[in-house]
């Protein structure tokens, strides 16, 4: 007589040989006398589940379950066929049953990682916050089951820890996706756009090239490795990883939007704005390419249409931080005063120099009686220096201002100090309380200079008065006297460079060689007050005999002020000391590029700011040489 193992084992036979209807027939024979056999139920969940049945499946499954909760391998069967039909959170909670009776149990593990996994992969664009949970809760299942996390996994997790910021994070986790398959591309990108936001530059760039090795035909992996080479200042290689990438794919609009940065950085406007209109002829809504087009055409001085480009940047995006911005210093140079002016407050939100941020409102130039203002410092001391007119204006409004001054403008601000109204608050001690706050630079717009007449009485700062600063003029009447001797020279301080990390300043600063015609003209004698990055001039420069070097021996902007107060004339590109000597009422000669900052305007030689300016305009971007000829054959008439 045939029992039920019999026909058991015969049913197992033509499982094994892949003859599953024949199998699933005789289990169900066998679960027809037997219902409560749990083994002849999971095999005929088995069978059918191979079948790709897995409705009949789960039920098979469920029963033997029922039957058999303690057996790893029912379980696990069930699991996956919950999964397969969109059980997830059922699946999930039998793998963790399981890993709760067998801590170490590998098979549970790795199925319970790869449906985490899974779950991550579908959540890790639109919610990486609960993405990250999931990876890590992978790593942390397959180190428990002794398994090695996979590289997917690690990329993934990688790619969630970036996208929330913790980059010191994201990194190792991506080098483990790379150790675990050094030819996972995907990884070894993600590695370098990590590095990369870590400022580890020559490390991103290598881990771009290791990928580009293995897929040198991607491109959008060449155009990443552009944007390290050119952070890295090789604007040249930046600019051939960007091209090939154009070359490899004609079509890549982002890629034609980076080749004109390059060509920009390269000197070559004429060519990025081709690049550009290479981008607008793929995508005419591409609002970064319209804003590129507008700050290229701003450099060729071509205004009106830098203006409309911006205009069209906006008329797309107009919360489009760059392009707002752009158009702000364009209808400020072009003297459109009442659009300028509440497009200059975008500056607040630039990625590349944001402003701080307060607990505390903005003043909006109403009278605040009773309450204290923080008027706090941006950008660069020229403008703190440009802006300082204004604040008497401000303190007249009522209230209390404070005036967060840096040491080396402390003792030349000390004469706007009007105590109970107008106090300075220096930065290298604790911020005093405060109600309202305001950035310095954007007091021009509230008192709508250009719109309403610019406050230009001269000097507004001084030092006359202060305590020992008698002594301070006579320290410094004596050193240029010492220099100068019995001659009647001209005394004339210079400045030649500004603050190399300002975007420009390669245009604006014409560095010490520039001014060979003018340090030949006979009769003065020059006095070098140049700080900082300009100094490295110094080391190869042909300077005549009547030139010192004063920098050495200046301490802060208050010995600055004493120097300017007994030269006869600073010369100067458009930096700080200019702004100083025209707040000193002191006589400057600036000299300007084609395109200057805004608050020199277009065509004048002479300035609304500062009436002891004369400005020196170029005629052609980067070419000096007929102001300086200009400029030393006026010192000569002098």
């Amino acid at each position: 007589m045939t029992t039920v193992e019999d026909r058991l084992k015969l049913a197992l036979d033509h499982h094994e040989a892949g003859r599953l209807a024949e199998a699933e027939l005789l289990y169900g024979r066998v679960v027809a006398v037997a219902p409560d056999h749990a083994r002849a139920l999971y095999l005929w969940g088995l069978a059918a589940h191979q079948r790709g049945d897995d409705p009949a499946a789960l039920t098979r499954l469920e029963r033997a379950h029922y039957l058999a909760p303690e057996v790893a391998t029912v379980s696990l069967l069930l699991a996956a066929v919950r999964q397969a039909l969109g059980q997830a959170e059922a699946a999930e909670a039998l793998y963790r049953r399981v890993l709760a009776a067998e801590p170490g149990h590998g098979q549970a593990a790795g199925a319970l990682a790869s449906l985490l996994e899974g779950r991550a992969a579908a959540l890790r664009e639109d919610r990486p916050d609960a993405a990250l949970a999931l990876y890590q809760q992978a790593v942390a299942v397959r180190r428990a089951g002794d398994l090695p996390p996979r590289a997917e996994t690690w990329n993934g997790l990688g790619v969630c820890l970036l996208a929330a910021g913790r980059t010191a994070e994201a990194i190792p986790a991506l080098q483990a996706a790379v150790a675990a398959d050094p030819r996972f591309g995907e990884a070894l990108s993600n590695l370098g756009g990590a590095l990369k936001a870590a400022k580890r530059l020559d490390e991103a760039a290598a881990s771009y090239r290791r990928a580009l090795a293995l897929f040198p035909l991607i491109p959008e992996l060449h155009t990443n490795l552009g944007t390290v080479l050119a952070e890295l200042n090789r604007p040249a290689e930046a600019l051939a990883a960007y091209e090939e990438a154009v070359r490899l794919n004609p079509a890549f609009v982002g890629g034609w939007l980076n080749v004109g940065m390059g060509r920009r950085a390269m000197d070559d406007v004429q060519g990025a704005i081709d690049a550009y209109h290479r981008a607008l002829a793929l995508d005419p809504a591409f609002h970064r390419a319209w804003t590129a087009l507008g700050a290229a055409l701003h450099d060729l001085g071509r205004l009106e249409d830098a203006a409309a480009a911006a205009e069209k940047a906006l008329a797309l995006k107009p919360d489009a931080v760059e392009a707002n911005w752009n158009l702000a210093l364009v209808s400020l140079l072009l003297g459109r005063y009442a659009t300028g002016w509440p497009l200059y407050e975008w500056r607040r939100y630039s990625r590349a120099n944001p402003l701080r941020t307060f607990d505390r409102p903005g003043w909006d130039g109403a009278p605040f009686p009773g309450r204290t203002l923080l008027i706090h410092i941006e950008q660069g001391l020229g403008d703190m220096l440009m802006a300082a007119r204004y604040l008497p204006l401000v303190a007249a409004r009522g209230g209390r201002v404070l005036v967060e001054t840096p040491p080396e403008l402390a003792a030349l601000f000390q004469g706007l100090v009007q105590p109970g109204r107008l106090e300075l608050a220096l930065t290298d001690r604790p911020l005093p309380l405060f109600d309202l706050q305001c950035p310095v630079m954007s007091l021009p717009g509230l008192f709508q200079a250009g719109l309403a007449p610019i406050p230009n009485e001269v000097p507004y700062l001084s030092l006359d008065g202060l305590p020992g600063e008698d002594r301070r003029r006579a320290r410094w009447r004596d050193r240029l006297r010492e220099a100068v001797g019995d001659t009647a020279a001209l005394k004339v301080a210079l400045v030649w460079a500004g603050n190399p990390n300002f975007t420009g300043d390669r245009w604006r600063s014409p560095r010490l060689p520039a001014f060979a015609p003018v340090l030949r003209v006979p009769g003065a004698h020059f006095f070098s007050i140049q700080m900082g990055d300009g100094r490295r001039d110094l080391a190869d420069a042909d300077l005549p005999t009547a030139f010192t070097d004063l920098a050495p021996e200046i301490k802060d902007f208050a010995d600055t002020a004493a120097i300017l107060a007994e030269v006869d004339l600073l010369i100067s590109s458009c930096t700080a000391p200019v702004h100083l000597a025209g707040a000193l009422g002191r006589p400057v000669w600036v000299v300007l590029p084609q395109i200057p900052d805004w608050r020199w305007g277009l065509g004048r030689t002479d300035s609304d700011w500062y009436p002891t300016a004369r400005l020196y305009r170029q005629g052609a971007r980067g070419d000096w040489a007929p102001i300086m000829a200009q400029m030393a054959a006026d010192l000569a008439r002098r």
